[in-house]
């Protein structure tokens, strides 16, 4: 029960912490400007307070504070593997460059092919703002990346994967959560195939060192973007830049090709497993026999004990 119970609870501890967050920010941006307190009375619009908070450096200290809550209460949860969780010494590099080449291709295929989706993005304003101060930089492209993944792989993968469930059903699951729990449409389906790719190499390398290094690698790269392209960010596609939808993704099928044959490599030549196999429940069957005189008709030759 517990296998599934805390994963759960983790996810539940992320939103509740999220949740008092922001409250506590809009406290915080309140009592800074309490004049807003008396604007927002008098018209009844709490807009000020939502444009107020996601200016300076506020938000990316929340995200920042609040991520290291998080990963403090599943820790006194125990969900957490410290002797394995940043163990460089685990790590076969010999087959692990095959996992980071293989996982940049394919996540930067399954980011081109987000972008011709055209899901309303939710954030993307905010990522900007962000991504122009250097707490915020730091929030999206390095600190956020290795709380999610102390968060996501290793308590609530890795909690799983030691309960002993199904290592396909752990994957999907915490892939699944993973992607849900970015809240917004643009994000969803990207961050899925991303948590399934991340899912892998982490079973396979039983911690969270090449899964930190390619999510700090992707999250730094759209923050490097997004400050070179300034506002144009928001309306600037990598497909475009490539030739449009249908010629960037055909140009591209080869890279995802090579980029899914590396994945599959690695999980091939990667036999090192740190995380124990299911075994179905067996019944043990204990067949005790005794030799009666065939004269006693009534009484029971065998005896089966469950």
């Amino acid at each position: 029960m517990k296998k599934v119970l805390y994963p759960i609870l983790a996810v539940i501890v992320f939103f509740t912490i999220q949740v008092i967050a922001g409250v506590g920010m809009a406290v915080i941006t309140i009592a800074k400007n309490p004049s807003m307190f008396k604007t927002i009375a008098q018209s009844g619009d709490i807009n000020a307070i939502t444009n107020n908070m996601l200016t300076g450096d506020t938000l990316p200290w929340t995200l920042i504070l609040s991520g290291i809550a998080t990963v403090g209460v599943i820790a006194a949860l125990n969900m957490i593997h410290w002797k394995s969780v940043m163990n460089v010494k685990m790590i076969d590099w010999k087959v692990c460059w095959l996992a980071i080449l293989g996982a940049v291709m394919v996540i930067f295929y399954t980011d081109l092919l987000s972008e011709f989706m055209e899901f309303p993005d939710e954030m993307g304003e905010i990522f900007n703002s962000m991504a122009c101060s250097v707490v915020g930089a730091l929030s999206i492209g390095i600190i956020g990346p290795i709380v999610e993944e102390f968060i996501f792989r290793e308590a609530i993968l890795g909690w799983m994967l030691r309960g002993g469930v199904n290592k396909w059903v752990a994957i999907t699951a915490s892939a699944i959560v993973f992607g849900l729990i970015h809240a917004n449409p643009a994000q969803i389906p990207f961050a899925t195939v991303i948590g399934f790719i991340f899912g892998i190499i982490y079973y396979k390398t039983g911690n969270i060192v090449i899964t930190s290094i390619l999510h700090i690698l992707n999250n730094s790269t759209a923050v490097l973007l997004m400050v070179l392209q300034g506002e144009e960010a928001e309306d600037t596609k990598l497909g475009d830049l490539l030739g449009g939808p249908v010629m960037s993704l055909a140009i591209c099928i080869p890279l995802l090709a090579v980029g899914v044959n590396c994945l599959r490599v690695f999980w091939k030549e990667s036999r090192t497993e740190h995380f124990p196999t299911p075994q179905p429940e067996q019944t043990e069957t204990i067949l005790i026999t005794q030799e009666t005189e065939t004269t006693n008709p009534n009484l029971i030759n065998d005896e089966t004990v469950l």
